[in-house]
């Protein structure tokens, strides 16, 4: 007798989905946990058992919990690889029996009755405002890695249903992408903002599962071995899931674990001797961070970077204070070998007026740092900004790292955090992304800012020496009159000499923006 198109079929679920153990194990822990991320090598079957995911969820929301009509989303970036990753593939591998994608006035995969008639929203995140109002029991986003943290927070308030006391939120990715750097934070390195410890804490409830391709037996052989073919950086993420690597990552040769470039505190401090040239550099910010860094450099040309200090909403008296007691510090620890920093490069546009200057008497940023900075540290004066600048000074932190002339100390940590997450910009590769902090979701480049503006003072173009730039004055004024400069008179030649160092000297004040006056950049 022909069975009719209503009548069930005697094949489970299981059967039909024929998970791989990987993909059991993601089931599993999505079962038990709250936030799981499948993520990893590419070919592990992570966006099929992300489908597959939801439409057992449906179907144990109508079995267990006797839920009719559950809705539940399923998320790309955008609409065609919405349609490429998972619409196409539901499309064959539903059978009839389960259920069947619509096209209405939205696209959905709709259970039969018999299951429930469970349905998986099918969206893209191209505007996130389109779904103020909705609800979904469980929200499964494909590729989470290319989207920013301000995605998983919309979605993540999204998620209630009637009669579902723990909505699920499932992913799956490979490494890199925009998304990268708080993906690897909240899943693999499992640092959490303080939000997530209370009222209530969900940290315990985010589970990473690492996918490889060698756990799926249905990719072709081979396969995996041609993903490692691929330009170094992107075999390391999608050819063996390594977290560490991001798209077009500028400092690729940064290793973040002590080693080649990061030291201990003790031993970093340790290689600095009286005899080094040591300063501090500083990049301004109030809402985005202001964050300076103390350098030491040796004989052979070798620098340290040894402190840190990072903070938003200070002024500029509280931070010359902070940075006045840190130098304190640092020459009660070298004692009797204790030598003043000689310089201090600074933002460039910290000329600028300070709105938290008195409107009667107004001062500049970097006037109201100086004029609480205590004797130990030198006056700011304003970084290199003169144009492609910043290019070559990443430049140079990148050929330093390359030579092993640039170590780090672990008393650095938000630099440290910094550096792996910058990457080039794609309309320029030879050029540093400018990425701005954003609490949550990324670092921001001004730790390398200010880094850069430290290492570029000390690598940068060499500085004539005061005295060679007076010699040169001299030269001239006795080259316009015909004249060598052992011709003119021994006292003529010595008061020459004077006023050309005086000239000198004040002209490079000047250059530097002096302190009685509001600094603003040559044009």
């Amino acid at each position: 007798m022909a069975t009719s198109s209503c009548q069930l079929p005697r094949i489970s679920l299981e059967r039909l989905i024929n998970p791989t153990d990987k993909q059991r194990e993601f089931l599993k822990s999505i079962a038990e946990k709250d936030f799981v991320l499948y993520g990893g090598e590419a070919g592990g079957g992570k966006s099929y058992i992300l489908r597959w995911w939801l439409i057992l969820y449906l179907v144990w929301c109508w079995k267990v919990l006797h839920l009719r009509g559950v809705v539940v989303g399923l998320f790309c970036e955008d609409y065609p690889n919405l349609y490429d990753r998972q619409i196409s593939k539901l499309e064959k591998e539903v059978p009839a029996w389960l259920g069947r994608v619509t096209y209405r006035k939205t696209c959905n995969l709709e259970l039969r009755a018999e299951y429930g008639g469970g349905v998986i929203a099918l969206r893209n995140l191209d505007k996130l405002e389109k779904y103020k109002s909705a609800e979904f029991a469980a929200i499964a986003v494909d590729e989470l890695t290319l989207n920013r943290l301000h995605v998983f927070n919309w979605l993540r308030f999204r998620l209630r249903w009637p009669g579902v006391e723990r909505p699920k939120f499932g992913a799956a990715t490979n490494p890199g992408g925009p998304g990268h750097d708080w993906v690897k934070r909240y899943w693999h390195d499992r640092k959490f903002p303080d939000e997530f410890h209370k009222p209530v804490d969900i940290t315990d409830q985010f589970v990473l599962v690492r996918a490889k391709s060698a756990d799926n037996p249905h990719v072709p052989a081979g396969y995996h071995d041609r993903l490692l073919t691929l330009p170094p950086d992107m075999a390391r993420m999608v050819g063996r899931g390594d977290w560490n690597v991001y798209t077009g990552q500028y400092f690729p040769q940064f290793e973040s674990v002590p080693g080649r470039h990061v030291l201990k505190a003790g031993e970093a401090v340790r290689q600095v001797k009286p005899w080094h040239t040591r300063w501090i550099s500083g990049d301004w910010g109030y809402e985005h961070p202001a964050c300076f860094h103390w350098h030491a450099k040796n004989e052979n040309n070798r620098i340290v970077t040894y402190d840190e200090m990072w903070d938003r909403r200070v002024g500029e008296s509280e931070w010359a204070q902070r940075i006045t007691a840190r130098e304190q510090q640092w020459k009660e620890r070298f004692g009797s070998s204790y030598r003043p920093l000689t310089s201090f490069p600074f933002s460039w546009d910290a000329g600028r007026q300070s709105p938290r200057s008195q409107p009667k008497y107004p001062k500049s940023i970097v006037q109201l740092l100086s004029d609480h900075l205590g004797v130990n540290v030198p006056k700011p004066h304003p970084a290199d900004s003169s144009p492609g600048s910043r290019m070559s000074g990443f430049r140079l932190m990148s050929q330093l790292l390359d030579a092993d002339l640039w170590g780090i100390s672990d008393a650095c940590p938000k630099l440290i955090e910094c550096l792996p997450t910058l990457i080039r910009d794609e309309d320029d590769t030879e050029t540093l992304l400018k990425v701005d902090y954003a609490e949550g979701d990324t670092i921001g480049d001004d730790t390398a800012d200010s880094v850069r503006m430290g290492l570029q003072h000390e690598f940068g173009s060499s500085v004539v020496p005061v005295n060679v730039m007076a010699d040169r004055r001299v030269a001239a004024y006795a080259e316009a009159r015909g004249q060598e400069v052992e011709d003119l008179d021994p006292n003529a030649v010595h008061m020459l000499h004077r006023q050309a160092m005086v000239r000198e000297q004040q002209a490079r004040r000047k250059r530097r923006g002096g302190l009685g006056r509001i600094w603003r950049p040559r044009s």
